[in-house]
């Protein structure tokens, strides 16, 4: 959390206070636990000779008790002599309610009494100073009559109470001012939590970032997530540990905990406190840490993991009943984004399936061709991510890929699997799938990024290709990828009415294309890509082929 420089200081409200009661014509003493006055600000001539001596210190000592009392009390001295101790603020009491040692501040009042008082010739004596030279350097002018002096005594009580009041709403105040900024740093955080909970950019980055901030506002040296490694949707997540930079942790040892803690919070769904970390009984926890802070991730009952945490960063000697509630609230952010993210990836899933069921419904209109549409989307991802295209932007070109064909389904399987040359009238059908497949994909709002590449794979970069003839970059990127995907699978694969090219011929012909057909741009990024993984796919669907 944000750091305060500290407490209000507490003397703020006692300086006003004395720059007051000097305005009023008194004079300001500051008196330590041992007795010894000394004068703070203004003063006057007799002031210094009275606070100086023995006699008066004497007297002082014998007023400790009450000087150093918490309430606002009138203390005579001597006839003429009246000092007023102003107690020490509720932020200067120790933890037993007493007064901290440390001086106590008091107003010193002359009477006109004090002219007369048998301590003023002591005083005197003891400084070895003339009782009639010294009355006669009295500021007679600033004496008080006995009604002032009760007067002015009670209004010191007054600003005294009111100072003190004064600096104890000071202290409220900076402590209010504390557990709000606290509380906007804990609302800022689960603010940014929720509208970072975008299930469809990478969850690693997520949760890394969440619990770097998570840490940091609940004031730990380390945190990590563990996700329950049982569920499918987390399976290529790794655990996030933050750490203070301060501090070095075994991490590996930290991460090692993690699957052991989720075992053994099993059934648990509110947030745990152990003071001593070793009754969990798991190996080389004692090593990590003393007391831990584990908070569950779940949702429905279900576990999806924890958060599990130790050593507080502002010295506190353990977890507060805050922290509890802190992680909880987290924690439940925390968990709806993690059930978003598998439900998320259980529709993505079925997504793909659906789209892989359809491109192999496709394929399976002509056997030679079987497989297509999943090797196309298999080069046209490898093409893509050579371009230095985003991870998004590739996972939709592989899409678009996949269902690349899909006009196909209008065109009569006798023209698809017509072993010899195509007519003229059979070429026309042909060439009119890729706008069907276009119609076909229109009217779903998920797979309108998608219909640029089924629309525009058999584009040419001369501008000689269908169904729009354009040319260059013209011609949509994903058209462009797809297109060149696939021509190459075209030429490598066996089909009606020829068999497949080798490799090297394949690749030749792509050379020699490069500005023609296709994006001399991507044909230098395609012939560096590796292969390996598209030969053993098209083996593989040769194998099928001829088991069918």
């Amino acid at each position: 959390m944000t750091q305060f420089a500290g407490h209000p200081d507490p003397s703020a409200s006692s300086g006003r206070l004395r720059q007051r009661l000097n305005e009023l014509g008194a004079a300001v003493l500051s008196i330590d636990p041992a007795g010894t006055c000394v004068l703070a600000g203004p003063h006057r001539w007799e002031h210094g000779l009275v606070v100086s001596s023995a006699p008066f210190v004497s007297a002082v000592k014998s007023q400790r008790a009450s000087l150093f009392d918490t309430t606002i009390r009138r203390i005579d001295l001597w006839p003429g002599l009246v000092i007023v101790p102003i107690p020490a603020s509720k932020s200067r009491m120790n933890a037993g309610g007493h007064p901290c040692d440390s001086p106590v501040t008091a107003a010193l009042l002359f009477g006109r009494d004090i002219l007369e008082a048998d301590q003023l010739a002591r005083v005197c004596d003891a400084e070895q100073t003339d009782l009639r030279a010294a009355i006669d350097k009295f500021d007679h002018g600033s004496l008080m009559s006995p009604g002032e002096t009760d007067r002015l005594v009670q209004v010191i009580e007054w600003m005294a109470r009111d100072a003190a009041d004064l600096g104890w709403r000071l202290h409220e105040l900076h402590d209010l001012s504390w557990e709000l900024a606290g509380s906007y740093e804990e609302l800022s955080l689960l603010y940014k939590l929720s509208t970072s909970m975008v299930v469809d950019h990478p969850p690693q980055a997520f949760l890394e970032q969440a619990c770097a901030e998570m840490r940091e506002v609940v004031g730990l040296s380390w945190l990590a997530i563990q996700l329950n490694t049982q569920e499918p949707g987390f399976a290529d997540l790794t655990v996030p540990v933050c750490v203070d930079n301060q501090c070095a942790y075994d991490l590996a040892g930290i991460r090692k905990i993690g699957p052991q803690l989720i075992d053994a919070m099993d059934g648990r769904f509110k947030p745990v406190v152990l003071d001593d970390a070793r009754v969990l009984g798991i190996p080389g926890l004692e090593h990590i840490a003393h007391s831990l802070l584990i908070t569950p991730l779940h949702t429905e009952g279900k576990q999806l993991g924890l958060l599990y945490g130790a050593g507080k960063t502002d010295h506190a000697s353990g977890f507060s009943s805050v922290d509890s509630k802190l992680c909880a609230s987290l924690g439940s952010s925390l968990s709806i984004y993690l059930k978003n993210l598998l439900l998320f990836e259980d529709m993505h899933s079925m997504f793909l399936g659906t789209l892989h069921a359809l491109s192999t419904t496709i394929d399976a209109k002509d056997s030679y061709t079987q497989g297509h549409s999943e090797r196309v989307a298999l080069i046209s991802k490898q093409l893509a991510r050579a371009a230095g295209l985003d991870a998004h932007t590739v996972e939709r070109v592989y899409l678009s890929a996949l269902v690349h064909d899909v006009g196909k389904i209008g065109v009569p399987e006798s023209v698809l699997t017509k072993p010899g040359k195509l007519t003229g009238e059979e070429y026309d059908l042909v060439k009119k799938h890729p706008e069907t497949g276009a119609r076909i994909l229109e009217g779903i709002r998920q797979m309108q990024d998608l219909i640029p590449g089924v629309m525009h794979h058999h584009e040419s970069w001369d501008g000689t290709g269908y169904p729009h003839g354009l040319a260059g970059h013209n011609i949509p990127l994903f058209g462009r990828i797809l297109g060149l995907a696939d021509a190459f699978d075209a030429m490598s694969s066996d089909r009606t009415y020829r068999l497949a090219l080798p490799m090297n011929k394949v690749l030749d012909e792509v050379r020699r294309c490069s500005g023609i057909q296709f994006d001399p741009d991507l044909v230098e990024v395609f012939i560096t890509l590796d292969f390996s993984k598209y030969l053993n796919m098209i083996e593989g669907h040769h194998d099928l082929r001829r088991c069918a």
